[in-house]
């Protein structure tokens, strides 16, 4: 809920400013989790896992070929394992908060502007914070409640580069694809296991110009 609240005044606030374009993504993700138990091994028979992945936003545009995308973002962040005796699995689903620098490679020149552009490519550069609001391992036929285990606990850092291209194919709506690959990690350890998971996020998007 703090998320939701949040996420409305920081839209109301920017789109009064100079918010011009609003955007929505749907995407797979493709995760693979570095853990290390209190003894400081790690679990080799974890495997990467696929979820999807979604993300509303605006996009401001403060300067020339430079543009900031604010977002809240919902990923599946998901794993499997196992050994000869034991099976396992995680199903993961973090909410969270992303700001994204956007740097026109190709397109347009002037002021930022996705009107009659055709083609453009942006590079990208941003972080997301979020926390895991559902989760559950399975264990040969067990449930476990992840929201109630330590290491996934508490809020998450994930900074993320890539890029995308889109696709004007109107004066207000432009389709895209776009690639980011992140790392996300506690910002804060309470105890002597750790977890990071690293990602491949492949992304469909659509952008409508607001005016």
């Amino acid at each position: 809920m703090k998320y939701s609240i949040t996420f409305l005044l920081l839209l109301g606030v920017t789109y009064s400013l100079s918010a011009q374009d609003v955007y929505f993504s749907i995407g797979r993700n493709f995760t693979t989790y570095d853990y290390v138990d209190s003894s400081g091994a790690s679990n080799s028979n974890i495997k990467g896992g696929t979820g999807s992945s979604y993300e509303i936003g605006v996009l401001l545009k403060p300067y020339d070929n430079i543009g900031v995308a604010l977002g809240v973002t919902l990923n599946e962040f998901n794993a499997t394992g196992g050994t000869l005796v034991d099976n396992y699995i995680w199903d993961t689903n973090y909410l969270g908060l992303q700001g994204v620098l956007k740097y026109k490679l190709i397109g347009g020149s002037g002021k930022w502007s996705n009107r009659n552009e055709g083609f453009s490519m942006y590079l990208n550069a941003g972080v997301n914070f979020n926390s895991l609001i559902h989760g559950q391992q399975k264990i040969n036929g067990q449930t476990f409640d992840l929201t109630q285990s330590s290491e996934f606990n508490g809020f998450f850092m994930q900074p993320l580069v890539g890029f995308d291209l889109s696709y004007s194919i109107t004066d207000s709506i432009s389709f895209g694809l776009g690639y980011h690959f992140s790392k996300n990690f506690r910002a804060s350890t309470s105890g002597d296991e750790t977890l990071k998971i690293n990602n491949s996020q492949l992304q469909f998007n659509v952008l409508m110009s607001l005016y």
